[in-house]
């Protein structure tokens, strides 16, 4: 059964009817595709606002707050000893198209994509989180996804990119069970607020998902470190030397191969990407 029409019918009025809701969701997954056996978990926050939702890292989300805050105050943002999160992806989804931040070592890029979900309803039902749930199926990022949402909560929203199913999505995962999401709790939000801040100096970078692989592409086979990548993003900020923790000057391109080093170790073991079409290898 293919729900499209049926999208456009419910997706504005239930936005008026849910402004500012904050879902919260545990994120289940397998950061190495090839040790699912070794899953991690994280709370992600949705927040549904009267003409668009985000979705992020619920620890993530709490620093950029902080250093939001910061900036506002005009206070250096260096004494805030927030984590971030390891779930990266921010996601906002209106109406009409949804917005990824995905990141390529700790360059952000900003991918835009329709919102369209060819979904199928499924008649099997069962009860998840205390909300009785029906499934239904739908391909996105080349994997097979599995959802089941509840017409308890009649809006048409979900975790990550996924929305336009006839009620909330309670639980989502894809078939080869890497990545699971289900939802914990929810309560109201104040009008207004956002969750989804731009860092100094890592502003995402607008492009499409062919520009992106391609990128990613690149990195994949000659990764950068840090450094090297801040100054790319930010050309004529850092004067080239740098301190270590001793206090004793050392130049940035002594570091550069133990950054390149962690930066391959990074790729090599978070490959389990969410949507495998931006991360196909070529």
């Amino acid at each position: 059964m293919n729900i499209k029409p049926l999208i456009l019918s419910i997706f504005l009025p239930l936005f008026a009817y849910t402004q500012s809701h904050r879902f919260i969701y545990s994120y289940q997954f397998a950061p190495n595709a090839s040790k699912t056996d070794s899953a991690v978990t994280e709370l992600t926050r949705l927040d549904v606002f009267t003409d668009h939702s985000e979705f992020l890292s619920e620890v993530t989300a709490k620093k950029d707050s902080a250093i939001a805050m910061a900036a506002k105050k005009n206070e250096s943002s260096a004494n805030i000893r927030l984590p971030d999160g390891i779930y990266q992806n921010k996601t906002s989804k209106n109406k009409d198209f949804i917005y990824t931040i995905e990141y390529i070592g700790i360059q952000p890029f900003k991918i835009k994509e329709n919102t369209s979900f060819k979904w199928q309803l499924l008649a099997e039902s069962k009860q998840i989180e205390g909300y009785q749930c029906q499934k239904a199926t739908v391909d996105y990022g080349n994997r097979t996804w599995e959802a089941w949402f509840t017409t308890e909560i009649p809006i048409p929203q979900g975790p990550y990119v996924f929305s336009g199913l006839p009620g909330m999505i309670v639980q989502i995962a894809d078939t080869q069970s890497q990545h699971m999401f289900t939802m914990k709790a929810n309560y109201k939000i104040p009008q207004g607020s956002t969750s989804i801040y731009t860092r100094p100096y890592f502003v995402p970078v607008e492009i499409d998902l062919i520009a992106f692989n391609k990128k990613w592409n690149d990195f994949r086979k000659n990764p950068l470190g840090g450094t090297e990548q801040f100054m790319q993003m930010n050309p004529g900020l850092l004067n080239g030397e740098s301190y270590d923790e001793n206090g004793k000057k050392s130049l940035i391109i002594e570091r550069t191969r133990q950054e390149r080093a962690y930066a391959k170790k990074q790729m090599d073991g978070n490959n389990n990407y969410l949507n495998l079409q931006l991360h196909q290898i070529k």
